[in-house]
């Protein structure tokens, strides 16, 4: 026996009431003067005894009347045949049916989703019209309306049968934490789960860290449905990645799909077709059992902005792929229009070469304006303190002799935020203070020295995979007999390398020419000479022109687009102040608006995440301007089709979040297994009739005392 409103048995404390009032009754004594005792009768012995008996009864009886009013409000509750249909509990009963994608998984008697709208359809039968009851999916568990109970059995169905799979995954953890917040709005102390899900491993997560809900429970039951046994066969596309690092209009951008076969067998003769606008590319692949295989495609986007597109496998053959939701993801990359570039260096002279390049160079995308591609501002390094580091895509810094605090501490914070940095030091620059105040602030390897060599440093190793090399030099397609017409290097300092950095050219004599530094969302690439004839004849190179373009490219980062998954949050940082409106919208790439957010003063970040429910290419509109582009994909996790075993969930609900739990497995008589959990009556109507019986009792007790007087 349990008690749904426990805290009223602080109420037992009432029963001292009448053992003082006894206590007090027996020491009162009445003083009654007589003017003789010669009639006072002789009181009999065994009278006396029956009145003291019957006060102890009346005492008893008042107690116990007190415990049983008490307890008959507590709601004792018990699970048997005390208690009579009639007064069966009102429970909150909330249902939760799992609609992620991987419920297409079908057996004999259909797909896992509509096998759960079967079994719910059956529940609501079993259950009856007298409970309070929720109904949601999974992925519709954390809108409003999901705390909303349903008015009537026949509204549910309907909205039941017109339930399809979503490409939103939750994981256990969520559904238990909106569960909660759901069913502390009900009306009722008892409380009822249940969870009509394909039971995937990936859903439950076995060994995941338990989110602390429920921590009442004594009156929650929590039952999960399993719909199937069989796991899928299936074939999904892993990931998209954008291998080019840098974009250019009407320049190669590479673009690899990676599958996995989650079959114990081989699949042949698959098809993946790229569509990218008007473009489109198909590859056949052949993808070994338990395997992945990648797709790699060439794309040349026409136009600067946004450019988006998807890759689709093609279900031709639902025997080895019967999950179709997980067949086509989305990519997306950014063109830029102009690049704005701070440089900062001594004298005009040390930016020569640099401009001059900036300005005339071949390496921008054909068609392009030169001069309206990049955005020049050139100070002198002593002022670059005065200068919004925000407003460029890209600052380059050339021998630059020292810097303050505030300058290291300016560089650093624009690099962590995402800024890219061109860093050449050159003869003025002194190293000790490169190291103690930049450098180390930045926790960046130390400038080791300098070099002046007599007979000229070449080239060495270059790193051919780096996006900066990339695409410049043409060879056979191992990267092998690649001619690089090397530069002779004289002097120039010697970066350090280790944590945080990479080595993209090294010369003859061990030095790294250009290294790259990452550190928080940008990147710092320095070279071991600055742009000038005096160091070195790298200016005079035909190298010399697209390795800076494609550096400052590079280093600026403008691609920053980070793909969402459909569900989960999804933050974007605007720029108010090109803002038209106090809203934006999400809007998909057929028009259609998901989502509207209003705009607040002080918000720094706008979470989206709850209107990206499909998979697709997204955009943030303002006025009708596109603020910004990205895609949105599925979770991966939730193409694995495995299932978790019944002990094993059992282990998890009980063990892990300390719930009373049931799983009832598919083959399960299902309203049979309900009825099993549901068998529990109310008992304050039996605890009242024993109070009022114990009430009666004193009363006819207290009128045989009074009669007998």
């Amino acid at each position: 026996m349990t008690f749904l409103n426990p805290l009223l048995l602080w109420g037992l404390a009432a029963v001292s009431i009448p053992i003082l009032i006894h206590i007090f009754n027996l020491k009162r004594t009445k003083k009654i003067e007589f003017s003789t005792l010669m009639f006072l009768k002789e009181i009999q012995q065994s009278k006396y005894k029956k009145i003291k008996l019957k006060q102890l009864l009346i005492l008893l009886s008042r107690i116990a009347f007190i415990i049983f009013l008490v307890m008959m409000f507590a709601k004792p509750y018990e699970t048997g045949f005390l208690g009579a249909p009639a007064f069966k509990s009102k429970s909150s009963v909330l249902i939760i049916l799992d609609d992620s994608f991987s419920m297409q998984t079908r057996d004999n008697n259909g797909n896992d989703l509509e096998n759960g709208k079967k079994k719910i359809n059956m529940l609501l039968d079993a259950l009856g019209p007298n409970n309070e009851i929720f109904f949601t999916t999974i992925s519709a568990i954390n809108k409003p309306s999901a705390s909303i109970p349903f008015k009537d059995m026949n509204s549910i169905k309907d909205t039941l049968a017109l339930i399809k799979t979503s490409a939103v995954t939750r994981d256990l953890n969520e559904v238990m934490y909106y569960a909660e917040d759901i069913l502390n709005s009900s009306s009722n102390t008892l409380k009822e789960v249940y969870l009509v899900t394909d039971g995937q491993t990936s859903f439950l997560k076995k060994d995941a860290a338990i989110l602390p809900v429920f921590k009442d429970n004594d009156n929650l039951n929590f039952s999960v449905i399993l719909t199937g046994i069989r796991n899928a066969n299936n074939i999904s596309i892993d990931t998209i990645n954008t291998v080019s690092k840098i974009f250019e209009k009407n320049r190669p951008v590479k673009i690899k799909a990676v599958l996995n076969n989650h079959n114990n067998f081989n699949s042949v003769n698959k098809s993946v077709i790229i569509t990218f606008g008007n473009f489109k590319e198909e590859k056949v692949l052949d993808i070994p059992a338990n395997s992945l295989a990648e797709a790699e495609f060439i794309l040349k986007p026409e136009q600067a902005g946004y450019s988006s597109g998807s890759i689709e496998l093609v279900q031709n053959d639902i025997s080895d792929d019967e999950i179709s939701a997980d067949n086509r993801q989305y990519f997306g990359f950014y063109v830029p229009e102009k690049v704005n570039v701070l440089i900062a260096s001594p004298t005009p002279y040390d930016a020569e070469y640099i401009k001059l390049v900036l300005n005339t160079s071949k390496e921008i995308s054909p068609g392009a304006d030169v001069s309206t591609f990049f955005n020049i501002k050139e100070v002198n390094s002593s002022d670059i303190s005065n200068e919004d580091f925000n407003s460029y895509n890209s600052i380059i810094i050339i021998n630059k002799q020292r810097f303050s605090t505030t300058e290291a501490a300016k560089v650093k914070n624009y690099v962590e935020s995402g800024g890219g940095v061109l860093l050449y030091p050159g003869n003025l620059s002194e190293i000790d203070n490169y190291n103690n105040e930049l450098m180390k602030l930045m926790d960046l390897p130390y400038i080791t020295g300098r070099f002046s060599l007599t007979e000229p440093a070449k080239f060495d190793k270059v790193d051919l995979e780096h996006p900066v090399f990339e695409g410049i030099f043409k060879s056979d397609p191992e990267k092998k007999n690649v001619s690089i017409e090397s530069p002779a290097v004289l002097n120039g300092i010697t970066p350090g390398g280790g944590k945080n950095a990479q080595s993209i050219v090294t010369l003859t004599n061990g030095t790294n020419f250009m290294e790259e530094y990452t550190m928080g969302k940008g990147r710092l690439l320095m070279f071991a000479s600055p742009p000038d004839m005096n160091s070195s004849d790298f200016p005079a190179k035909n190298l010399f022109s697209p390795v800076t373009i494609r550096s400052i490219l590079y280093s600026a980062n403008i691609n920053g687009i980070k793909p969402a998954v459909t569900g989960k949050d999804y933050f974007i940082d605007l720029d108010k102040n090109n803002l038209v409106y106090d809203s934006i919208n999400v809007v998909s790439s057929k028009d259609i608006i998901s989502g509207k957010f209003l705009l607040t003063e002080n918000a720094e970040l706008i979470n989206v995440g709850a209107s990206l429910l499909n998979t697709d290419n997204y955009s943030i509109m303002n006025a009708g301007k596109n603020m910004v582009s990205f895609p949105v994909n599925f979770s991966r996790s939730e193409s694995i089709s495995g299932r978790m075993e019944i002990k094993d969930i059992s282990s998890l609900l009980n063990e892990g979040y300390g719930l009373k739990s049931n799983v009832v497995a598919p083959q399960d008589l299902l309203v049979a297994a309900i009825i099993d959990t549901r068998n529990g009556r109310d008992l304050w109507m039996y605890f009242l009739l024993v109070a009022v019986i114990f009430l009666i009792i004193e009363y006819l007790l207290s009128r045989s005392i009074m009669k007998s007087k």
